[in-house]
């Protein structure tokens, strides 16, 4: 799958970038795929949330991989056909006592992000900031800190030395997800 991926990606970069007709005709060709498809629901039943199931209350039990993997065929396919399922909510507690939301796919959705995601990450990594830290694969708040201690202490007068510390608390809780 790696190498795939790794194939896309230089795709991109020799046909002007990931809006190319012919990054997206391979695209379509990796999550048509059998591998791919497999490899998007084993993701997602191996990981811990695999065990918790949406608003459908299904699970996919293991010897039905290749059914999912035929689903997710499917809605491929036919993208006009495909509806997501209404999400599962739930309230887990944060660590000031108060109550976070959280919505829970149906196993289907999410296997079907999950594919999606796999043939999307690679060329997202390729055209990000090389300095963006934030809900990356790969990155860390501790790599985000050694690279701001490695600018304010470096004497390039090329950049300007400010750190910008930005509360988003309760962000994502009160935008309008219309």
């Amino acid at each position: 799958m790696r190498e795939e991926q790794k194939k896309l990606v230089e795709l991109a970069q020799k046909n002007g970038g990931i809006n190319s007709p012919i990054v997206f005709k391979q695209q379509r060709r990796l999550v048509l795929s059998l591998n791919f498809r497999l490899l998007a629901v084993q993701k997602v039943i191996s990981n811990a949330g695999g065990k918790t199931p949406g608003l459908d209350h299904s699970l996919i039990p293991t010897e039905k991989n290749w059914q999912m993997a035929d689903k997710l065929r499917d809605h491929v396919q036919n993208p006009e056909k495909y509806q997501p399922k209404p999400v599962r909510r739930v309230f887990i507690p944060k660590g000031n006592g108060k109550m976070s939301p959280l919505g829970i796919p149906t196993i289907e959705d999410r296997c079907l992000q999950a594919l999606i995601n796999l043939v999307l990450e690679p060329l997202v990594e390729m055209s990000s900031d090389r300095h963006s830290y934030g809900f990356r694969k790969y990155r860390s708040g501790k790599m985000a800190i050694g690279a701001v201690r490695k600018q304010l202490g470096s004497t390039s007068e090329y950049y300007d030395k400010y750190v910008l510390d930005a509360d988003i608390k309760g962000f994502f809780d009160n935008i309008s997800h219309e």
